[in-house]
């Protein structure tokens, strides 16, 4: 079971991060936004982009194969936890 102050606190430090990667103010952005669409300039080489620099800021690494499976901010936040939660695998 999900914490719900957990995911709102989690979606809000990926706002902060996509802020700081478009150098935007992308405090319009909700759970149900489209990440293509709602962030203005947001190409498919763009979104790579964004995604390597999410993995650096979460200490984390996504499988290439789901970066396009991201559609919406909710997505990236069930992505991401999941992920944390995750046993750690030995390097």
């Amino acid at each position: 079971m999900h914490d719900e102050k957990r995911d709102q606190e989690l979606f809000e430090k990926i706002v902060g991060h996509i802020g700081e990667f478009v150098e935007a103010d992308v405090s319009h952005l909700a759970p149900d936004s489209h990440l293509a669409t709602s962030i203005e300039g947001m190409s498919s080489l763009k979104m790579v982009e964004l995604l390597l620099y999410m993995e650096d800021c979460f200490g984390l690494e996504f499988d290439g194969s789901v970066m396009d499976k991201f559609g919406t901010m909710r997505d990236l936040v069930t992505y991401i936890r999941d992920l944390q939660d995750a046993p750690q695998q030995p390097a």
